[in-house]
């Protein structure tokens, strides 16, 4: 059973997210990333805390190096349908860790991604297995609630 519907205005996730206003409206312009739900003509945009912590995920791939459309783009392509089919609330990433698998065949290929609950700080990945970029999502998803949740008190 899901909760309250959490939404936040455009401004909330502007001082939440370490993202600027521009970035985030070529991420949904241009760079392939679609909230949860569109705007009615002439209306604010309100994003979901999926949203949220899809686009926080994304700026963290951003910081080690991804480009926007790269970033957006495996948020879209894998984050965003994990979130949607398989958490309900933010506890339901509690202990999440999303795996990036490298290309297989160079650039161009898609990427391979699973997610793994943990419940841990070490997470160990067999020995023989490249190298892959790990996102705390739950992490990301409570450190997201926390600071929206005092951002609503403080209205």
């Amino acid at each position: 059973m899901t909760s309250k519907i959490m939404q936040w205005r455009t401004g909330d996730l502007l001082r939440t997210v370490p993202i600027r206003r521009d970035d985030l409206n070529q991420a949904i312009s241009r760079d392939g990333f679609r909230p949860e739900h569109m705007p009615e003509p002439g209306k604010d945009r309100w994003y979901s805390w999926r949203d949220v912590v899809a686009i926080a995920a994304a700026q963290e791939l951003r910081m080690i190096g991804h480009g926007p459309k790269t970033a957006f783009g495996l948020v879209q392509e894998h984050l965003s349908p994990f979130l949607c089919s398989s958490a309900d609330q933010p506890g339901d990433c509690e202990g999440v860790i999303w795996l990036i698998h490298p290309f297989e065949d160079g650039p161009g290929r898609r990427s391979r991604c699973e997610f793994v609950q943990h419940t841990n700080d070490a997470l160990l990945i067999a020995s023989g297995k490249s190298a892959c970029i790990i996102v705390n999502v739950g992490r990301i998803a409570q450190r997201i609630l926390d600071e929206l949740k005092v951002s609503e008190s403080d209205k």
